[in-house]
């Protein structure tokens, strides 16, 4: 049986509170697609605080934007933090990590998602 919560996940919609619809989502990186405006996706995570393991995409460019709480990162060996409000582009290639420790939710643009 759906809960009423899930049902308001997937409720289609132009207009969305994303840290609202952040917190319903369960733990361990869970993800919701919220659209692919010009084929573009846009998900949806919730942050985990065991962090994110190191992955590098060849192919394409992609981008965080920091909802709400805060997250450190790593890309190519540098460390970043992103706070609520912040945007980082990861270039195509470029080794990167969220360390552990962080909370909150952002939202997540990439042509793969």
């Amino acid at each position: 049986m759906r809960s009423a919560l899930r049902d308001e996940l997937d409720r289609p919609s132009t207009h969305r509170d994303l840290v609202g619809d952040a917190r319903l989502l369960g733990p361990n990186w869970t993800g919701k697609l919220m659209g692919r405006p010009g084929g573009v996706g846009l998900k949806l995570f919730k942050v985990d605080a065991g962090g994110l393991a190191r992955e590098m995409h060849p192919a394409y460019d992609e981008a965080l934007l920091m909802l709400e709480g805060a997250i450190d990162l790593t890309i190519d060996g540098a460390r970043i933090s992103l706070r609520a409000g912040d945007l980082q582009v990861i270039p195509a290639g470029a080794w990167h990590e969220i360390l552990p420790g962080g909370h909150g939710s952002f939202l997540l643009v990439d042509p793969q998602t």
